[in-house]
């Protein structure tokens, strides 16, 4: 594919623009191709001659801004859109959600220098096959774009690791929750008896008579299928309720 035909729906600047005449297949094997979608020129001079070096992907085009990017995206389809979601005036991640939806079969793989659990969780949220950091080695990058490729999801973030390991403990007790049929209502009462607090004082603390509070705990009891207080606190522990 010549320069023109790579930017024809867009204009890359200049310092982009003179490396896309040596973007070309060196293999006679097939080659993964790969958009890079990054404005920073240090990162794309280290990223232009990592992938120089390799034979198992081919660098087909370059974008430093948004537009440029889903232009290209659409015009190339690439195999792999590899993306620094910190662009200069560009949100991150509706850019994601944009080359999402125009380039379905693309394995997107984002290289960012956040650190926020929440940020990281998102991008995942979204359909991203690789998360990396920009300070990881090149050989490192080569390496989890290997296992994109193969079909695995990469998180090269400790954080982002820790993240999602905790969301995926919250869906596992939303889920267990729910089929359990337990409501927040008799959660809180669960956390009250769990802190020591008898029918009484649980009534006083709700605003419920304690009648009402026992019919509440025989419901509990019905759920959890366990016979007392101890055993029904105990099994909300055991099922990360309380």
């Amino acid at each position: 594919m010549s320069p023109e035909e790579s930017m024809v729906h867009g204009r890359a600047p200049d310092w982009v623009a003179n490396d896309q005449a040596s973007l070309t297949s060196r293999a006679s094997m097939p080659r993964a191709s790969v958009l890079l979608i990054e404005d920073h020129p240090l990162i794309y001079d280290g990223l232009l001659a990592l992938f120089r070096r390799t034979e198992d992907f081919e660098l087909v085009s370059c974008a430093s801004d948004a537009t440029t990017a889903l232009s290209l995206a659409r015009y190339q389809q690439p195999d792999i859109i590899l993306l620094d979601i910190e662009l200069a005036e560009s949100n991150g991640l509706d850019l994601v959600n944009q080359l999402r939806r125009i380039c379905p079969d693309a394995r997107i793989t984002v290289l960012t220098a956040h650190h926020e659990p929440e940020y990281l969780v998102s991008s995942l949220r979204l359909g991203v096959q690789a998360l990396l950091q920009k300070d990881m080695s090149g050989d490192a990058i080569l390496a989890a774009l290997r296992k994109v490729l193969s079909g695995e999801r990469v998180i090269g973030e400790p954080q982002a690791m820790t993240a999602v390991l905790n969301e995926f403990s919250q869906i596992l007790q939303e889920r267990e929750r729910e089929r359990y049929g337990l409501t927040d209502q008799e959660l809180e009462i669960l956390r009250l008896a769990a802190s020591g607090l008898n029918n009484k004082d649980i009534g006083l603390s709700q605003f419920w008579s304690e009648i009402t509070v026992k019919r509440k705990m025989q419901d509990i009891y019905r759920k959890l299928e366990v016979k007392t207080r101890a055993q029904a606190v105990a099994a909300a522990i055991r099922l990360g309720f309380i």
